[in-house]
């Protein structure tokens, strides 16, 4: 417990004394902040984590909820003229494009360092750690798109992962109500196969959440639906497997709000983190949020099926956020459940510095020395609107087996320094 408290303090104090070294007065120049020649502030808090508004515009498409034309300031290109509608299908029906590419970059870089165990004063400067460049956008008020190609470096090894994803939006809106339905295609499931209201694209530590990493939770080839209203949003999709068998993984989410913007952008004030918050206020969004998650899937040739499933909740009142989760993942061909749960707490002092704490535990059954339990502790700082610094620590209060194969102390505590930045 001692060690506990005085890495907190490591980590929550110091910041406080940067308030001299940080002006508050930049901005940054993504590609949505060109478009729409604002802040990244409107839609992040801080990135990659989303303002109640940004969590709106990606679900809209990346597009702002009601007369999104208003607000662009690079105009799109034409893809054909609007009479052409009235004479389809002599016609191809008419779109646009963006008028300059939607291009953004980003990089992150670390250092980390193990106060104890077997790499006793072991420090590793990682940089940059990943590269990524990213295009996202819309086509018209109907198709929404989401480009990337990812460079992660580690040991002097470089992996490139590429994904991209397609959507249709509005299908049938005329029947079931707009927004109600839309189709995605290619790489699905980023804000989706995870817990709704504690996912890891949405997240602002260097750590990445404990179930997501233990239950395999990440994007996958397939296609997926998602839809949302005023108070609701849901999510479901059929992806493919470890692709060592024929058969598919089936997944579905679903999130309800209390207060706040609506998932509809609905709700447009300044207390509610509309358009015309404040750059003082841009995180708030007094509101609670309840959410539940499922996956089926199978693995090995032999399809051997596994089942994930979950809820979580966060409470959001000023300038504190609060959630919690719990989610249970069983293997049934290793006869292998894990249960986990955490909870957390972030706190913005000032628009650019945000606390952080959470905890994690993991029982495993049938299993023995898999049970892991950890504190995630650190602050993030915004040096700039688009550049990002954290610095954090991960304390294992339990992590077995506590002694490693060749007799050394196993601990696998760190202090890590974390940069961030995007344009």
């Amino acid at each position: 417990m001692r060690r506990i408290m005085s890495m907190a303090v490591l980590f929550c104090l110091p910041p406080v004394l940067l308030i001299v070294i940080f002006p508050d007065n930049a901005n940054a120049i993504p590609a949505f902040a060109r478009k729409y020649q604002t802040s990244c502030m409107l839609c992040h808090a801080p990135f990659p984590k989303l303002t109640a508004m940004g969590e709106s515009f990606r679900l809209n498409g990346y597009k702002l909820p009601d007369a999104d034309e208003i607000y662009v300031k690079e105009q799109p290109v034409s893809m054909g003229a609007e009479a052409y509608k009235k004479v389809f299908p002599k016609a191809v029906w008419p779109s646009s494009i963006p008028g300059v590419p939607p291009i953004s970059i980003r990089a992150t870089g670390n250092v980390a360092y193990h106060p104890y165990g077997p790499q006793d004063g072991n420090s590793d400067f990682n940089f940059p750690s990943e590269v990524t460049l990213l295009g996202a956008g819309s086509f018209e008020n109907d198709f929404a798109f989401f480009a990337q190609i990812g460079f992660e470096i580690e040991d002097d090894t470089t992996t490139t992962t590429p994904m991209a994803w397609l959507m249709w939006q509005n299908l049938f809106s005329g029947v079931i109500g707009e927004h109600h339905l839309d189709l995605k295609a290619g790489n699905v499931g980023r804000h989706a196969i995870a817990l709704p209201n504690a996912r890891n694209e949405n997240n602002i530590t260097l750590e990445d959440y404990l179930y997501a990493t233990e239950l395999d939770l990440d994007n996958q080839p397939g296609f997926q639906v998602v839809g949302y209203g005023r108070h609701w949003r849901y999510g479901a999709g059929v992806v493919e497997s470890d692709r060592k068998n024929t058969n598919k993984d089936f997944y579905t989410a679903f999130s309800i709000k209390f207060g706040g913007l609506g998932y509809d952008g609905s709700g447009q004030t300044s207390a509610a983190g509309g358009v015309g918050t404040s750059p003082a206020g841009y995180w708030l969004d007094n509101s609670v949020q309840l959410g539940f998650f499922a996956y089926e899937g199978y693995v090995e040739e032999n399809a051997d099926r596994f089942d994930r499933i979950g809820g979580d909740a966060r409470i959001t009142y000023q300038s504190l956020s609060v959630a919690g989760g719990y989610i249970t993942g069983n293997n049934r061909q290793a006869n292998e459940d894990k249960h986990i749960w955490f909870g957390e707490a972030q706190y913005f002092v000032f628009p650019w510095l945000i606390p952080y704490i959470r905890y994690e535990d993991m029982t495993v059954k049938n299993v023995d020395n898999a049970d892991l339990a950890r504190f995630i502790v650190g602050s993030a700082m915004l040096v700039r609107a688009n550049i990002r610094v954290n610095l954090e620590g991960r304390i294992y209060t339990t992590d077995q087996p506590t002694v490693a194969a060749d007799g050394e102390t196993k601990d696998d505590d760190q202090i890590a320094f974390l940069i961030d930045w995007a344009f």
